[in-house]
């Protein structure tokens, strides 16, 4: 999700490796600025996170299909070189990683002995984990640098992903819709659509449930009910953007 002015953006992604980019460009997020800040708290956080990156980018296919998709989009913007050298430069410094992706933080045993602590409730108090509680009392400088070492091989995935998020949202197409008390369909979607972005007023608190496949799009927008799973579905008209986002530029002329 995406804060634009007093407009919230809903992003739902049409196949299931783009919900992987997005889950992992999420994360990257949150242990960057995590990490940027000053206490041990968040930075506690980061090495949380750090850890949920590696689960998430530890699966076998992920590598192999950014480096397609890098593949695909090199071939692509082969005459654009502002959007070529980017590219190439993630293309080669995912090449560069040998080993699977997190390998280095799962031969760490001090790290793996948090990692294991961390599910119990408590887990990482001073009285369990004494040599994480003297990690927790260097200065935030330190903490920052053994951070920017651990993180580091996952770098080049983040930077690629990042790079094919960007790619793909400006690859879009964008019209004006409204959901007719609360409930908005359209037949199908255009051909090799990946993502749709819906956009909508922050201020009404409300939130869309979409169902979405090539023979229709259905979009329900119920209210935000933060005491239940679920909220109820609106009865007015509501107005919003749907934009829909393809790897392929030439899809959306």
């Amino acid at each position: 999700m995406t804060v634009i002015d007093n407009n919230i953006i809903f992003e739902y992604p049409i196949e299931e490796r783009i919900r992987n980019y997005i889950r992992l460009e999420s994360l990257f997020e949150r242990f960057y600025r995590t990490s940027e800040l000053e206490d041990h708290y968040s930075h506690h956080l980061a090495l949380l996170t750090l850890f949920e990156i590696m689960d998430c980018a530890s699966r076998s296919e992920i590598k192999l299909d950014i480096l397609k998709e890098l593949e695909r989009q090199k071939q692509l913007y082969i005459d654009r070189l502002d959007k070529l050298i980017p590219i190439l430069s993630c293309i080669d410094d995912l090449q560069k990683i040998q080993h699977k992706l997190g390998h280095h933080i799962r031969e760490n045993n001090w790290l793996m002995s948090i990692k294991q602590r961390v599910v119990i409730p408590g887990g990482t108090s001073p009285l369990d984990l004494p040599s994480y509680y003297v990690w927790c009392k260097l200065s935030a400088n330190e903490r920052r640098e053994y951070l920017k070492n651990w993180i580091a091989t996952l770098v080049p995935t983040g930077n690629a992903i990042s790079l094919l998020m960007k790619i793909l949202r400006d690859n879009c197409i964008s019209i004006d819709c409204k959901a007719i008390n609360g409930n908005y369909s359209r037949d199908g979607l255009e051909k090799n659509i990946h993502l749709l972005r819906i956009e909508t007023d922050l201020s009404h608190n409300m939130l869309p449930e979409v169902s979405a496949n090539k023979h229709v799009l259905h979009i329900r927008f119920v209210d935000i009910d933060f005491y239940n799973a679920r909220g109820k579905q609106i009865n007015f008209n509501q107005s919003f953007k749907l934009n829909m986002c393809s790897f392929k530029p030439n899809n959306l002329e």
